[in-house]
């Protein structure tokens, strides 16, 4: 998968990563909350001895969620944030230990509901923050939060 400015890369030692391309809005024309915030993705992950990349339907609350808490986390470096999705296709949390060591635990699941799941583990440091906020607000930038939950 190449890179864009707009792939959330996540990356751990050993050449572990968890890498989100974002590619397109599921329903273009739709601008309420539950409808127009549905984005199609690409997801790879690699970890130790696997590997593994499938497509996903994620929205774009999830990466605002996402770039609040990892923006807290980045600041304090201890703490947690937590990616998970309505669909539970991708759910992660990365956990700082307050001295600049990040652990991103989570699990990838290939299809909604009964699709085969790999749960992974990655260890970074707080270098690594950076890059992923630029993403995201690359991400949120493309792909803003349309519409509010509440009626």
């Amino acid at each position: 998968m190449p890179s864009d400015e707009q792939d959330i890369c996540i990356e751990g030692e050993h050449s572990d990563q968890l890498r989100i391309r974002p590619l397109r809005r599921c329903y273009p024309n739709q601008d309420d909350y539950w409808d127009g915030n549905w984005i199609e993705s690409e997801i790879q992950v690699q970890a130790g001895g696997f590997e593994g990349a499938y497509h996903a339907n994620l929205r774009s609350d999830d990466f605002e969620n996402l770039n609040r808490e990892l923006t807290a986390l980045s600041q304090t470096l201890s703490g947690r944030a937590t990616f998970s999705t309505m669909e539970e296709q991708l759910s992660f949390t990365m956990e700082g230990n307050g001295r600049g060591h990040i652990r991103i635990s989570g699990q990838a699941r290939d299809v909604v509901g009964t699709g085969n799941r790999l749960e992974f583990s990655l260890e970074m440091d707080q270098t690594y923050l950076p890059p992923i906020l630029r993403a995201l607000a690359a991400v949120l930038k493309k792909f803003p939060v349309r519409g509010s939950p509440d009626p």
